[in-house]
C-alpha cells in the first residue's frame, strides 16, 4: 500500500512538472504579443472605445477628458468632456460636424483645417499608442478586461505623438491583450510633467471590433 502511495506521489509530482514546463513555454513573446495586438488595432475597420485622461495639479487629480467614441473607416464620432466643456463632433469623410455647447446646434466645416486635423489626432485613440520603438517589453500576467481573458504587457517606449512629447516624458505603458482575439482591449499610459514632474494617466479602452457601425451627419447640421 505504501509502496502505490509513493509511486502515486511521484506520478503526482512529475506531472506537475510537466504542467508547469508547458505552461512555461505556452507563454507569448510579450514584444510580437504587443506588435500583433497594435498592428491589429489600427488595422481594424470599426470599434467603440472611452478615453479618460487624468492630470495631477499642485498635488490634487484633475479630470482633463473622458469621452466615449466609434469609429468605421475613416469616420468617427465622439462626445463627451474636454477641459471642463462638453463636446460632440463628427467627422464624415472631410467634412467635420461640431455641436455648439450651448446652442446645442451642429456646426458644419466643409473643408477640415490642419487645426481641426490636428485637434481630432488628439482625440484619436490610435494616436496615443503610436509608438516608434518598444525597447523593452515585459510580460507581467493575466487579467479579465470586460469578460476577456488578457495578457498584461508594460513598456516604456518612445513615442511618435509630438504633442505628448512636448509636455510629458518618461512615458509608462500597460497593454492588455485579449487571448482569443488578441486586440488591444485597454491601455493605460504614465507619463510626467516636463516642469512640474506630477503625472498623468491616460486609460484607453477598445470593444465592438467589426462590429457594423453607421456614422451619419446630424440632420440639423448648418
Amino acid at each position: 500500500m505504501k509502496r502505490i502511495i509513493f509511486l502515486v506521489s511521484i506520478v503526482i509530482c512529475f506531472l506537475l512538472v510537466i504542467g508547469g514546463i508547458f505552461s512555461f513555454f505556452r507563454q507569448p513573446d510579450p514584444q510580437k504579443l504587443v506588435f500583433q495586438g497594435l498592428d491589429n488595432l489600427s488595422k481594424a475597420n470599426s470599434f467603440s472605445y472611452s478615453l479618460t485622461q487624468q492630470q495631477t495639479v499642485d498635488g490634487q487629480e484633475r479630470l482633463l477628458t473622458k469621452i466615449t467614441g466609434i469609429k468605421s473607416g475613416e469616420n468617427i464620432h465622439i462626445q463627451g468632456q474636454l477641459a471642463g466643456s462638453e463636446v460632440e463632433m463628427i467627422k464624415v469623410g472631410h467634412n467635420l460636424y461640431n455641436k455648439d455647447p450651448f446652442s446645442k446646434e451642429w456646426i458644419e466645416f466643409s473643408n477640415v483645417t490642419v487645426a481641426q486635423e490636428v485637434f481630432l489626432v488628439e482625440l484619436d485613440p490610435l494616436a496615443t499608442l503610436q509608438i516608434k520603438e518598444m525597447g523593452e517589453v515585459m510580460l507581467r500576467g493575466q487579467e479579465e478586461v470586460n469578460g476577456k481573458k488578457s495578457w498584461v504587457c508594460t513598456l516604456k517606449p518612445s513615442i511618435q505623438n509630438q504633442m505628448m512629447e512636448r509636455f510629458w516624458s518618461d512615458f509608462e505603458y500597460t497593454i492588455y491583450i485579449s487571448k482569443s482575439s488578441k486586440n488591444v482591449v485597454k491601455a493605460e499610459v504614465k507619463a510626467y510633467n516636463k516642469e512640474t514632474e506630477e503625472p498623468m494617466t491616460i486609460i484607453l479602452e477598445f470593444k465592438d471590433f467589426g462590429r457594423k457601425i453607421s456614422i451619419q451627419p446630424p440632420t440639423a447640421a448648418k
